[in-house]
């Protein structure tokens, strides 16, 4: 068979299947372009997905004509002046994006430069252009996209709906938002608005201010603030800043996951699996964080160019970054302790509500009626209450009472349904389940025992002998080192069955057979990660769960304060250890809402 050459406008259509995946690709190129050229301001038009017509205009320094046929031309770029892919300084640096563009579409290209009186045009259709004319374009670049693909129909029949493509190109544009604040956006669609975002002014807060604007006040009010740095060499860092979801502000996928390297927006597995084990044990299984991060490095330090749509990167030292990442996410989650999300307090007063849509000739009360100043919280006062605490059983000291000191999960009222904690605070009240919350608080000491290399280990008077099944069997013993670690010394003892011989001091009396049966039964039908650590974490949240204060348990009033002051300087206290809330807190002025006295 005979090697030929390909004809060069093939080569173009070929490349542009790896640069230009879909129109939402296509849109990115051009919006890094818009940056690049310093713009302040960038307008976004598509139709039909993107599919009809992608068009960009931006008021950056714009393109001089002799420059702006050969903007089109492969390889050709102004963003390399020393022809090193050492010290890439700007978000585009190939010169293959309007060429793969054009390529593939009929593309225009408007621009005037910002010390030119005269602005021109250049029009391509699958590659193939004239001459460049006059243009009445008044400032900086627009370039329009009309029928991406249609000189590829193999690619066209595989893009997704229009509604689809909106999608993702309404993704593109608020991840380069995000990481742009000083940057004015908008965005329409079939002719409708979808965004309008100017500059942002306030140096202060200037990206929790964008965030704000794009991510909801929801997340905003309640991000954990992440400010960070590691020393690279000499003088040089690797610094991180931005926000951070509470575990308990989690969603179903990782559309609300946004991190940037150098202002550039990064899909990187291996990042995102180091912020996910920052948060561990405080996630529930199948759900994703939420966080908005920022990450600078020094420009040699990193190697952007690895993937055709510059979403992942390389650095010289990978273990650096992921430390840098972890060691920020799990200091800003230890720092929060016991609080969750309000977006569960809203949940519950959904579910508390009664329909405001009454029939007044079917009620059962007056206007008059629902006006009185009448409820059952006229007799409670809403103050701190301060309790004298005795001997703590959880830590094993005193904790004595501070002068003028508030408990924020305030002093519990009473025990409802034998497994949640009723407490009022200065705000309202808390629902706490007794269960979740000891969970959390069993675990983070034996998290902390394992780390400070201090589990003291009990010696079983008499050995207790487990008989296993074969799987969960298996597992044991195969773990046995593991088990070690935080405190258990297990044997085979003959077929079928394991010796216990010492046991983690905190587990007191509890049920040592049954924690390893049910521990044998969860890791024979989970399996356990790849992780060390995540291994340990594993097994030690099913041993808190076994070791906990179970539902169904009266406690007295001393056992509830001890447990919510515990609660209070616990880390990661705020959900269980399998991700789920501890507590809810809802406000005396939500709770007169439902009573319509507000």
């Amino acid at each position: 068979m005979e090697i030929k050459r390909l004809p060069q406008k093939l080569i173009n259509q070929i490349a542009a299947g790896e640069v230009i995946e879909r129109p939402s690709a296509a849109l990115k190129e051009l919006i890094e372009n818009s940056l690049d050229a310093n713009a302040t301001q960038i307008d976004i038009n598509i139709e039909n997905g993107g599919k009809n017509l992608i068009s960009v205009s931006d008021n950056g320094i714009g393109i001089t004509k002799d420059n702006i046929s050969l903007a089109i031309e492969r390889h050709a770029t102004s963003k390399l002046p020393d022809y090193s892919l050492n010290k890439i300084e700007y978000l585009g640096f190939r010169g293959e994006a309007l060429p793969s563009i054009a390529a593939v579409s009929q593309l225009n290209l408007q621009s005037k430069y910002f010390d030119s009186n005269q602005a021109w045009s250049l029009d391509v259709t699958a590659g193939d252009f004239n001459e460049v004319y006059p243009s009445s374009l008044e400032i900086g670049t627009k370039i329009s996209i009309k029928y991406l693909f249609f000189a590829t129909p193999a690619r066209l029949k595989f893009l997704k709906s229009s509604k689809v493509e909106k999608s993702h190109c309404h993704q593109i544009i608020l991840k380069m938002a995000l990481a742009n604040p000083l940057v004015g956006f908008s965005f329409k669609a079939d002719g409708r608005e979808l965004l309008s975002i100017k500059p942002e002014n306030k140096l202060d807060g200037l990206y929790l201010n964008r965030i704000k604007n794009l991510m909801g006040k929801s997340f905003s009010d309640e991000a954990i603030k992440i400010e960070n740095s590691k020393q690279i060499r000499d003088s040089k860092f690797a610094k991180i800043h931005g926000f951070i979801g509470l575990p308990t502000l989690n969603k179903s996928n990782y559309n609300q996951q946004h991190l940037f390297i150098n202002g550039r927006s990064i899909q990187d597995r291996k990042l995102s699996a180091a912020i996910r084990s920052a948060y561990r044990d405080t996630l529930p299984k199948g759900r994703f964080p939420v966080f908005c991060l920022y990450i600078e490095v020094p420009i040699d330090f990193i190697d952007v160019n690895v993937h055709p749509g510059k979403t992942e990167v390389r650095f010289q030292d990978n273990a650096l970054i992921r430390s840098l990442l972890v060691g920020s996410i799990s200091q800003g989650l230890h720092s929060v302790f016991f609080q969750t999300t309000s977006e569960i307090s809203k949940e519950a007063l959904k579910r508390f509500a009664i329909n405001e849509r009454v029939d007044p000739s079917k009620a059962n009360w007056t206007n008059d009626n629902q006006n009185e100043k009448q409820s059952f919280f006229n007799k409670i006062e809403v103050n701190p209450l301060k309790k004298v605490l005795k001997k703590d059983e959880f830590e094993n000291n005193i904790i004595e009472t501070i002068d003028n000191e508030s408990f924020p999960l305030g002093a519990a009222l009473g025990q409802f349904n034998q497994n949640y904690i009723i407490s009022q605070n200065s705000n309202g009240i808390v629902i706490i389940d007794q269960h979740a919350a000891h969970e959390r608080l069993t675990l983070e000491k034996m998290k902390f025992a394992r780390q400070n290399k201090s589990i003291e280990r009990q010696i079983l008077l008499l050995p207790e002998v487990i008989n296993l099944e074969p799987v969960p069997l298996e597992i044991i013993i195969e773990n046995t080192e593991l088990l070690a670690d935080i405190g258990f010394v297990i044997e085979p003892f003959g077929q079928g069955a394991v010796v216990v011989r010492e046991i983690p001091a905190l587990l007191g009396d509890a049920d040592i057979k049954q924690i390893i049966l049910d521990l044998g039964d969860d890791l024979s039908v989970s399996g356990l990660p790849s992780s060390y650590l995540s291994k340990i974490d594993l097994i030690l949240g099913n041993i808190a769960c076994h070791r906990s204060v179970r539902s169904g348990r009266n406690l007295n009033e001393y056992e509830m304060n001890q447990l919510l002051r515990e609660m209070e300087k616990t880390p990661n206290s705020g959900q269980c250890n399998h991700g789920r809330p501890t507590s809810i807190s809802i406000s005396l002025k939500d709770i007169e809402k439902l009573f319509n006295r507000t």
